[in-house]
């Protein structure tokens, strides 16, 4: 039982991995927009849900996240970190809350 537990938290980290990838090369395709021209990602659409997004990142406990600090507003990926909402390359074509988290947080570099 334990080797089907890791096998599925394996498969499940490559899928995010895999979905990751994906939607950066897109995000390099796509012009970049601003925050007041993108609607904002639906918690229910499946590329947030795949990645575990929800608006308000004090929904999810510090140690699932890695940290209290680990929000939107401090993800490499988010490419407006004045701005309460803004684009993120994870989710192309979409703009998410600063106060969000998903489980593509990269630390800025």
């Amino acid at each position: 039982m334990k080797d089907d537990h890791n096998s599925d938290s394996r498969r499940r980290f490559i899928k995010g991995v895999m979905i990751s990838a994906a939607a950066l090369q897109v995000a390099a395709v796509s012009r970049r927009s601003t925050a007041a021209e993108l609607p904002r990602l639906d918690e229910s659409e499946p590329s947030a849900k795949a990645l575990g997004y929800v608006h308000d990142a004090g929904t999810v406990e510090s140690a699932t996240r890695g940290g209290s600090d680990r929000v939107c507003a401090t993800c490499r990926f988010y490419t407006e970190p004045a701005e309460a909402w803004g684009p993120c390359t994870l989710f192309p074509g979409k703009s998410v809350a600063a106060k969000g988290w998903c489980k593509g947080w990269v630390a800025l570099a």
